[in-house]
């Protein structure tokens, strides 16, 4: 990236129908960490529990807290979501495991909400395994951060993609990751959607993009590419002229 003056990058909208086009200055998409949280109980025949420490009651007490978490300890107005997306424990119908794992993914735009969000679920997990006996530890996993997009470039992206025949709207702000804001940490630029119509969302088995948004789509980022470099001379010039 050295020398590099501007950067666009895209991410198809299965919500959006073809033909769209949507962006936004500033925070567009979420900062996204991974987490995953182990509990150790004490394993027992499932006729005996008080002989073990129940690592599933445990687990479910946590994941439920996680859930108020969010909504009671937090502004409601921060976008800011925590979903537990895997769980596994025990492989027998007759025996409390010694153990469960699960994880999930925290997703984010705040800076200072995210470092306390991770802070305020590792003290949930230990208060709750301290409070059965437990021993319960928490792995946090930094993902991309949030994505910011120069108003600048957001708004002469759209500007071209009006030009270029799209329909243009401003973007909503997006709790999906997106690593394209690693680029944007070092060059100003945009990021935006172009609409793919399918009917099941992203990451979705059964995700069928209108593959009809290709050609457009190249066309639009060859026709960035050209009015951005004729742009920059252009600004260049001025600076050397002044």
């Amino acid at each position: 990236l050295d020398e590099v003056q501007a950067i666009f990058g895209m991410h198809n909208e299965p919500s959006l129908p073809v033909g769209t086009f949507a962006t936004r200055s500033g925070a567009f998409y979420a900062n996204a960490d991974k987490f995953i949280i182990r509990v150790t109980g004490k394993g027992a025949h499932a006729a005996y529990p008080e002989q073990g420490v129940d690592s599933i009651v445990t687990a479910s007490q946590i994941i439920q807290a996680l859930q108020g978490l969010t909504s009671r300890s937090f502004n409601a107005l921060d976008s800011l979501v925590l979903s537990i997306t895997r769980i596994d424990g025990g492989k027998s119908w007759n025996v409390l495991p010694g153990g469960v794992e699960f994880g999930g993914t925290a997703r984010t735009h705040d800076l200072q909400v995210r470092a306390e969000l991770e802070q305020r679920v590792r003290t949930l997990v230990e208060h709750f395994a301290d409070a059965n006996d437990a021993q319960a530890t928490l792995s946090w996993h930094p993902g991309p951060p949030v994505l910011i997009n120069d108003a600048h470039w957001a708004t002469f992206s759209s500007e071209v993609a009006q030009q270029a025949g799209y329909r243009v709207q401003s973007a909503d702000l997006h709790l999906l990751g997106e690593d394209f804001a690693f680029y944007l940490q070092q060059v100003p630029g945009a990021f935006v959607s172009i609409g793919s119509a399918s009917d099941f969302g992203l990451h979705h088995a059964s995700f069928t993009p209108d593959e009809a948004l290709i050609a457009p789509a190249a066309d639009y980022f060859a026709r960035l590419a050209r009015q951005a470099l004729q742009h920059l001379n252009a600004r260049c010039r001025e600076a050397i002229l002044n």
